[in-house]
């Protein structure tokens, strides 16, 4: 039978052990520099990586004063711009940059999604084929033309074309997860039309 006074002292050794974590806990988070990654919150992280990109876009601005032929500078203007959701000045930069380099398809598949984001699916859909024709195996540019299709267009036989290619193209990209059951969505709603 246990004594009245030992489960005094287990009492009390927990409670001195529960104070003395609290307490290093406390000293820990008080000497984390403000600097750290786990320090920061994602909302607080966020104004940082937007000002980041503020600073760039200037000195790109800058760089392209200079040499408005920089083909590199307006392609990072115009990543930037899409990263502050500002697609019309993507859109400009991009197209600038494609005057430049025609048949570059990271460049032709980003405006693509630019101009999607402004509500523009027909241009976006021109763009992604232009991208594909650059470059047959590009599978941004596949993935996006059938997401496209399917969601903007109304064009359920154009998207499970252009996604079936995809799959063949890229059966290891990460796409192919969301890629395959939206084929078989569509496989199902072309045969189910036929009828």
């Amino acid at each position: 039978m246990n004594k009245p006074g030992s489960m005094f002292r287990w009492l009390a050794v927990f409670a001195a052990g529960f104070v003395l974590g609290i307490v290093y806990s406390a000293w820990r988070i008080e000497k984390a520099p403000s600097s750290s990654p786990t320090a920061l919150s994602k909302a607080e992280e966020q104004p940082a990586d937007q000002e980041k990109i503020a600073k760039r876009i200037e000195a790109v601005a800058k760089m392209l004063e200079k040499d408005p032929n920089n083909a590199q500078a307006l392609i990072q203007l115009g990543n930037d711009q899409f990263d502050t959701g500002n697609h019309e000045k993507a859109v400009e930069a991009y197209e600038k940059a494609l005057r430049l380099d025609p048949r570059n398809a990271n460049v032709i598949t980003d405006l693509g999604i630019s101009y999607r984001k402004l509500g523009k699916p027909e241009l976006a859909a021109d763009s992604f084929r232009k991208a594909i024709q650059a470059d047959p195996d590009h599978a941004k540019a596949l993935f996006h033309l059938g997401l496209v299709l399917r969601k903007d267009l109304n064009n359920p036989k154009g998207a499970l074309d252009a996604w079936e290619t995809f799959l063949k193209k890229a059966p290891d990209h990460p796409y192919v997860a969301m890629v395959k059951p939206g084929v078989e969505q569509l496989k199902q709603e072309i045969a189910e039309k036929k009828k």
